[in-house]
């Protein structure tokens, strides 16, 4: 299995740092001054998602189905649908920024083409989810050297490093000021569960976009 080229998304560089109710805020002023202008962000993210699932599809990589314990049952090949997105140029999803593809025409597929997305989608939890499916897959597939000496079973090693590192910022927008321990956060719940939890609500999106939907 190959490696995913699609880049992480980086975080946006405020000059004073806000948190989820400040970014809130900022996002229902702009939505109240444009109305479409609080799409561009959902455009954006389906868009990226689509750019994922194109990688994906190039390099063979199929979604799997767990069943009890986490046990793989079955899996589906990632397959964008052509005739779905005839009218997104599909080549060009695959090379362009979103900027150089989002012109007036491609906006109205939006509200013209029947590409509507699930009401209550939220882009910080698409951005967490997007991020940490990539790094995740790209870690437990590729040459990952565990610095602590292997004391640590793989998976949970890389789930820590997302959670504390590479992904930290995300995680701690959205977990509205609740924080975890070394094992266990304060639901009880493991940062391997929570990270492989986001590969798999990714992994849905994923599925999702290939048929022409964006789920929330």
């Amino acid at each position: 299995m190959g490696i995913i080229t699609i880049k992480t998304i980086p975080t946006r560089e405020w000059k004073t740092k806000k948190d989820r109710r400040e970014l809130v805020k900022i996002f229902d002023r702009n939505r109240k001054k444009s109305p479409k202008s609080v799409d561009v962000p959902r455009h954006y993210m389906w868009f990226k998602y689509l750019q994922l699932c194109l990688d994906l599809e190039s390099i063979n990589y199929s979604i799997p189905k767990r069943g009890g314990r986490g046990k793989i049952i079955s899996s589906t090949k990632v397959k964008v649908s052509k005739d779905i997105y005839k009218d997104w140029d599909l080549e060009k999803v695959k090379k362009s920024s979103f900027s150089e593809w989002y012109d007036d025409d491609k906006q109205l597929l939006f509200y013209e083409g029947g590409f509507h997305y699930t009401r209550g989608t939220q882009y910080q939890p698409l951005v967490k989810r997007f991020n940490v499916f990539i790094d995740y897959t790209n870690m437990m597939n590729g040459d990952f050297v565990d610095d602590t000496g292997g004391t640590m079973e793989k998976g949970m090693r890389v789930s820590e490093l997302i959670m504390e590192d590479l992904q930290k910022y995300r995680y701690e927008l959205l977990d509205r000021g609740t924080g975890y321990g070394d094992v266990l956060d304060e639901r009880g719940t493991t940062p391997q569960k929570r990270v492989v939890k986001d590969v798999v609500d990714c992994e849905n999106s994923i599925l999702a976009v290939c048929e022409g939907r964006f789920p929330k």
